[in-house]
Formats: structure tokens, sequence, C-alpha cells
């Protein structure tokens, strides 16, 4: 393993990352993984995705997206209480990016420039800010809720209203590991950038400045997990525009991988093309899933220094897509959610949003 020292942070090369997926280490990918499932397939009238999803401690499922009715597009609010799966009624007429839940009585979902939370019989809307579309949201109690949305500023709920807060960069994830200990990250200019707020004030992390493969190339974190004050987990992607052989404009990407071991910070960004890590979530045994890609995407069980791929389950026929992954507090079950859609190009190519779970 190769070390190099920039400005007092550890660079690692992260040898436990597939060759496949990240560096020019040893593909170390063939044993099985913990196995996921199809847990629900919706069969909703139309179009319906799923675009977030948020797990409680006792076991209830909430998702956010969207749904077609009538021609228009609403919100779509799907909860499982452990026994039964349930549309909430008249949710938001908008599209639904983010949600986040501290208890069945206290659900907030986002959409563009817009909020509304759930108090188990109804939904408030408030506002946001036209210019702000939230990406991510997480909270640790019903007065302590964040949510970001790609800008260098982030939204907080202390209970009784929201508030603007600035960012040192762009955010794109937000998570809250207890009151006065936020993480959240996303760019900052070309490099990839970690936050934290203590309480008080946002602070950048010093992380190492990466190479990039081209000039114009920009990396950016889609997600961060914290599983620990010393275990600190940050996936995305680099990217940039190129030409083929034929002279034909090609969008070129890479995938992203940061650590933090509560001293420094090991970087990586893979040697060979590959789609971006889209998300991450601690499994609850010590390691991580890691999201790579939307569409068919694969799954990677990060235990140690060894990272183990599982397809995503799909029914035959159909083509997948992963938007987000959340475990259940205390335990080993991971959920996902997004949708399913028919191969091919047939004349109703209906998306049904779709759940999965770790078995």
């Amino acid at each position: 393993m190769r070390t190099v020292f920039i400005a007092g942070v550890t660079a690692l090369g992260l040898a436990c990352v597939p060759a496949t997926a990240a560096s020019g280490a040893a593909h170390r990918a063939e044993r099985a993984a913990p196995g996921w499932k199809l847990a629900r397939v919706n069969t909703l009238p139309g179009d319906d995705v799923l675009n977030d999803v948020t797990v409680l401690g006792n076991g209830t499922v909430w998702a956010a997206g969207h749904r077609i009715v009538n021609g228009q597009q609403r919100g779509l609010v799907q909860w499982y209480d452990g026994r039964t799966w349930r549309t909430v009624p008249n949710s938001p007429p908008y599209e639904l990016l983010a949600v986040t839940a501290t208890s069945s009585r206290n659900v907030w979902v986002f959409g563009p420039g817009k909020a509304a939370r759930w108090n188990g019989r109804t939904w408030a809307s408030v506002s946001l800010g036209d210019a702000f579309a939230s990406a991510d949201a997480d909270g640790t109690s019903a007065k302590d809720i964040w949510a970001v949305g790609g800008t260098a500023s982030a939204r907080h709920w202390n209970g009784s209203y929201w508030r603007s807060v600035k960012l040192p960069g762009q955010a794109a994830a937000v998570d809250a590991y207890r009151s006065g200990d936020v993480w959240a990250a996303g760019g900052r200019g070309a490099q990839p950038a970690i936050m934290r707020w203590n309480g008080r004030s946002w602070a950048l992390m010093p992380t190492p400045a990466l190479t990039l493969p081209q000039s114009d190339a920009v990396a950016a974190i889609q997600d961060i997990a914290v599983l620990g004050p010393g275990n600190v987990w940050a996936v995305g992607g680099v990217s940039w525009e190129g030409a083929n052989d034929e002279g034909d404009d090609v969008d070129y990407s890479r995938t992203l991988v940061m650590h933090w071991n509560g001293r420094a910070w090991a970087a990586s960004v893979g040697a060979t093309q590959a789609q971006p890590y889209t998300e991450v979530e601690p499994d609850g045994s010590g390691g991580v899933w890691v999201v790579q890609g939307n569409w068919n995407p694969t799954l990677w069980h990060v235990t140690g220094s060894t990272w183990t791929r599982t397809p995503v389950p799909r029914k035959a026929g159909t083509n997948a897509v992963l938007f987000s992954v959340a475990r259940r507090p205390g335990t080993a079950t991971v959920w996902g959610a997004g949708f399913t859609v028919p191969q091919g190009d047939p004349d109703d190519p209906t998306a049904n949003g779709t759940f999965w779970r770790t078995r």
C-alpha cells in the first residue's frame, strides 16, 4: 500500500477497493455476499417512482417519490408498519426528493423549494426558498432536522421554524450522527468536500487534494455514512467530458471512495472508467453497503479489506433503478427503494416503485 502525506493528511491507496470499481488493487469479489431480495413492487396505476427511503428503529419504513395521477405528477409517500404497506393520503402535489423521520408522527418530505411534515393525521407544508431543492435530509430528533440541496447552504429545523445555514462547500448528502455532530459532503470547486457541524457552526475537514485524470475533471461526494467518530465513509465519483476515437462527445466517470479513521482521510479515485458510487450505508456489523450506479446497479458489501459484489434482484424481463438505501437502527437489516421498469421499448413502459431489503 502506497502512502503519501499531503498537508498533514494521509492519502492512502485503499488497496481493499476492487479493481473494477475504484483502484488498481486485486479484485476480491468472488465470494457470495449477504443476499438481497425484492420486498415489494407497487401495482399503482400509471408510473410511480421512489426517490428516498428511511427506516425507524421500530422497523417502520417510509419512502417518498412521485406518481402520475390523471396525467399530473404529484408526491407519493408510502410506509410499512412491519405488517402492512400503505400509501399516505393527500401527499404534497410535487415530486418528493428526500424523506426523514424521527417517529411515525414526525415525518418530513422535501421537494423543490418546499418541505412538508406528516403528524400522523395531516400534512403541513412550508417554504424553504425557491432556490433550494433538497437532495438529502436527516435528523436526530423532532427538534433537529437537516436538509441539504447541492448548494453552499443547508436548512435546519429547530422544532419551531426552518432557517438557512451557510456551508463551507456544496453539500449533496447529510448524516446526522447525533445532536451537535452532523456530517455533510459534496464538493468545493473541482475537489470533494467533507463538512462537520459541531453544534454551533460548519467547518471543512482537511481532506487530500486529489490528482484528477483530466484538467476539467470534477470530483464530488454523493453520499456519506457515519458509523462512529473514527469510522466515516464517503463515496461519489469523478466526471469529465471528452471525445472517443470517432470524435464523438463522451461523458467519462470514475469511482471515488474516502474513509476517515479518526486521524486521517484515505482517498482513492478509480483507475478505470466506471459508474460512480451513489450510496453508502452501515451494514450493522461494522461494514458498509456501497451502491455503484443507479440503473441495474451493483451492490458492494465492504467488510474489513474485502469488497464483495452482489446484484440487485429484479423480476425477469425488467430493469431496476436503486436510488436510496437505509438501515434499520440497531440491526443489520437494510432497505432500498427505487423502481423497476419493463425491458425493451414496450408501448406502456410503466415504472413501478420498488422496495428491496437484505435477507
